[in-house]
């Protein structure tokens, strides 16, 4: 069985540790393990990271998506060779790290499983350092690798100000989602998967919305399986989603094809793999903002892909 792997990236000061701290402080109900980098001689932020009953490995003295790249990979293989791996592991990249090279050698590895990239946005900053001749070149990267980005610190803008951000983010990276957070405080599922935003299902092709402390801007649906879907049809389903789904997962069976699939969306990727390990269900789960379609609507839509 694979671990998934959430790489938290952006620039210096962007809300990294304040995001990862108040996931951490939050009861996720599963056995996480958290990977920080700092570029420099001292690793400051291992230190700042909540104590969660978890694994907090620090790298320290360099840039996990060049030099520290061995030492990560050794990192995470031992992560998922304990003999009780964790069941999610995230990464803090240093504020000059490029992500997307961690998340392809995440992606190469047996015993991970990449799952999201998330890149923090500093929104009094972002435009005026992206445009900075020394650190806009990594900005630009840095967002262009991202799945989701956070628009952080929205409290220090108006409504006029995140709106113009925002579009601006939506400009430069056109294929990944957008959010808006203040301190750092977005879902869980936005960062370990779906299946986060929920303990509970309904039977059959119900559904039911999830409240949380996210419950005015974010909500969840889940519901059970209990017909396989139609491969064309269930991809043709996942295209027409709108951008207000912001994350899905789920293990699904296919009509004419043997076992089980795992189903992953983050943004606008998606992908439909063999499922490696084992699930008590078949389920799909959604998280999306409070545009997202009702759970009677994707329930509608999910039964279509039946055939």
């Amino acid at each position: 069985m694979t671990v998934p792997v959430t790489i938290i990236g952006g620039f210096l000061a962007a809300g990294k540790t304040t995001l990862l701290n108040a996931l951490l402080a939050r009861d996720t109900g599963l056995r996480l393990a958290v990977v920080v980098n700092d570029f420099g001689d001292l690793a400051v932020d291992g230190d700042l990271v909540s104590a969660h009953g978890g694994d907090t490995v620090t790298l320290a003295n360099g840039c996990i998506c060049c030099s520290m790249g061995e030492d990560l990979l050794l990192a995470l293989t031992k992560l998922a060779r304990r003999d009780d791996p964790p069941e999610a592991i995230l990464i803090e990249a240093s504020g000059v790290a490029d992500p997307q090279p961690i998340a392809d050698m995440v992606a190469r590895h047996p015993e991970l499983e990449r799952d999201a990239v998330v890149v923090l946005a500093d929104g009094e900053l972002v435009e005026e350092t992206a445009a900075d001749s020394h650190a806009g070149k990594t900005i630009r990267q840095q967002l262009a690798a991202a799945d989701l980005i956070i628009l952080n610190k929205c409290d220090l803008l108006d409504d006029y100000e995140q709106n113009e951000v925002r579009q601006w983010l939506a400009a430069q990276v056109p294929n990944a989602t957008v959010i808006k957070a203040r301190h750092g405080e977005v879902p869980a599922a936005l960062l370990l998967g779906a299946e986060a935003a929920t303990t509970t299902t309904t039977t059959a092709i119900t559904a039911e919305a999830h409240r949380h402390e996210h419950e005015d801007a974010f909500r969840a649906v889940s519901f059970l399986l209990d017909s396989p879907l139609d491969r064309p049809a269930f991809l043709r389903f996942v295209a027409d989603l709108p951008s207000s789904v912001l994350r899905a997962k789920g293990i699904i069976c296919l009509r004419d094809e043997p076992g089980r699939w795992a189903f992953q969306l983050v943004g606008p990727r998606h992908a439909l793999a063999p499922c490696k390990g084992a699930a008590p269900h078949d389920r799909l789960v959604f998280l999306g903002t409070s545009e997202m379609p009702d759970e009677a609507m994707l329930c509608s839509l999910t039964k279509q892909a039946t055939g």
